[in-house]
């Protein structure tokens, strides 16, 4: 076996850097230490190769940074790892991100205690909040020009899994896969990698997650299935949309995280009907399930809860008429039903839903009139009903409302043509429709 990393493992090369005068024994002995800190954070492999954002960060705090502390400061190892992630994310400091990098020249900073590597306290530094005691419990640096291997980062902040809850890196340019170590940051309440470049799968480690409320990672280009192991009972926000995630919705999800509010996972591959197991979720308040392949009718069960105010499930290949329940769930304030092959009438109780915004209904093959009662609806904001088999005319009742209501700016129905099947006096756009 190779036994040559241990021996010198302790004293990497980082120990005889360069000096303008000969090392002290005294500053040689914190070196050692400082590197042998290291090492146990991050491994001797990381620390050995001085190509490694871990290496960077060692340096830096031993020869560049201003505090100068050394491997018993309290706050050594946290600082380690913020430095490490600042090397991570920045291709170990040859770019920059947008705000509050290292380099003052091409990275602005509003506080200039707020940058990254600077010589205040790294509870300082942008994004992250310590708590009282002095350790780091958020970490939010969004939208900020990150780029790097989001495995080597979480790997990192394992150190300070004591106390981290919030971590937030979304809308940034961090690639390759969540790596099973994100399972030991065993009080993380709030994981946020939405928009960035990830691949891979949702990894089982995160069931060892048993705080966690909010898991997202829209945006990004993962795949696999959903594991069932994410669904504990505090999660209340999950957010997988625009991925490639396929097959069914674990039964874990409707059993296990009864307090879901915000489910968003439109735009991925799943499979069969919209689950029944809905209806077990009795506070969901945001649904959206668009451009999911999901077929067969709308269940009844969406609209168990009463919190329900936005539900969206363009973009399937959905079909039946509506459910009398969908008129019976008076929070709603969007509903979005379009591109699908719903059928039937609309009814008169959608008068019913007095909070509803937003009324998309096109590109379906309802039949019948137009609702008078929607000229009930006083908070609507956009109604279309375009492309579909609608016939008769916009009641003026609806024209009534439009006319009058400062917020009604968008009507569209299917009023152009030489035959029109729709007439209508008030519309803000006429399609020819179907």
């Amino acid at each position: 076996s190779n036994t040559t990393s241990d021996t010198h493992s302790s004293s990497p090369t980082i120990t005889n850097a360069p000096s303008s005068s000969p090392i002290t024994s005294v500053e040689l002995q914190r070196r050692q230490e400082m590197a042998a800190a290291a090492v146990a954070v991050s491994g001797s492999a990381s620390i050995d190769d001085t190509t490694t954002p871990q290496h960077k960060a060692l340096e830096w705090l031993l020869l560049d940074d201003d505090l100068q502390l050394n491997a018993s400061s309290p706050s050594f190892e946290q600082r380690y790892s913020m430095s490490t992630f600042y090397f991570a994310t920045t291709n170990n400091g040859q770019t920059t991100w947008i705000n509050c990098g290292a380099d003052a020249s091409t990275s602005p900073c509003s506080s200039e205690s707020q940058r990254f590597l600077s010589s205040s306290s790294e509870c300082d530094w942008l994004g992250i909040t310590c708590s009282g005691s002095g350790e780091i419990t958020n970490i939010d640096i969004r939208e900020n020009g990150l780029a790097g291997d989001v495995s080597v980062i979480i790997k990192e902040l394992v150190s300070l899994s004591s106390s981290l809850e919030v971590l937030r890196l979304s809308i940034n340019a961090l690639s390759s896969t969540i790596p099973t170590e994100i399972g030991q940051l065993s009080n993380l309440q709030s994981l946020f990698l939405n928009n960035n470049n990830l691949v891979g799968t949702i990894p089982t480690s995160l069931g060892n997650l048993n705080k966690l409320s909010i898991f997202s990672v829209g945006n990004n280009g993962m795949d696999g299935t959903i594991p069932g192991e994410i669904f504990h009972p505090t999660l209340v926000g999950l957010d997988l949309d625009d991925n490639n995630f396929h097959g069914t919705l674990p039964s874990e999800m409707f059993t296990s995280s009864l307090d879901l509010r915000n489910i968003d996972i439109g735009g991925n591959d799943f499979e069969g009907m919209i689950p029944k197991g809905f209806g077990n979720l009795p506070k969901i308040a945001i649904l959206r399930i668009n451009n999911c392949t999901f077929e067969g009718e709308l269940p009844p069960e969406l609209f168990v809860s009463t919190s329900l105010r936005m539900l969206v499930v363009s973009d399937n290949n959905l079909n039946g008429s509506l459910p009398d329940e969908l008129y019976g769930a008076t929070s709603l304030r969007d509903l979005d039903l379009s591109s699908n092959e719903f059928s039937g009438t609309v009814s008169t109780d959608i008068g019913n839903l007095k909070a509803l915004k937003t009324l998309e209904l096109q590109s379906n093959k309802f039949v019948g009139t137009i609702p008078s009662t929607l000229g009930l609806l006083s908070n609507l904001e956009t109604v279309d009903v375009s492309f579909n088999l609608f016939n008769g005319t916009v009641p003026e009742e609806v024209c009534d409302l439009r006319n009058s209501s400062a917020k009604f700016t968008e009507l569209v129905a299917d009023c152009n043509g030489t035959l029109p099947r729709v007439t209508c006096t008030c519309c803000s756009a006429c399609e020819v429709g179907l």
